[in-house]
């Protein structure tokens, strides 16, 4: 029997791109802070993981730059002693 709307279908026609998002089984982090109780909804854990990922990003560039001052690396050779010639 043809599909009511006249197309091609396959048997596997749903599973063509995987499986949808809800029944993926990955980890899911938000869901874990509403578990432990730190958050009451997952919109909230969601809001405080891209809290942490703000904070962990902005540390990391202040750690990147303020190792790139060259401030430690003298400009001018120091001499401890006089130069014999």
């Amino acid at each position: 029997m043809p599909p009511p709307d006249g197309g091609v279908r396959f048997e596997n026609q749903g599973e063509e791109f995987g499986s949808p998002p809800d029944r993926s089984g990955g980890f899911n982090l938000s869901a874990l802070f509403v578990k432990w109780g730190l958050v009451s909804s997952v919109r909230e854990a969601q809001y405080v993981l891209l809290a942490i990922t703000i904070v962990a990003v902005l540390v990391g560039v202040f750690f990147f730059y303020s190792a790139s001052t060259g401030n430690d690396v003298p400009t001018e050779p120091v001499y401890y002693g006089a130069i014999e010639q």
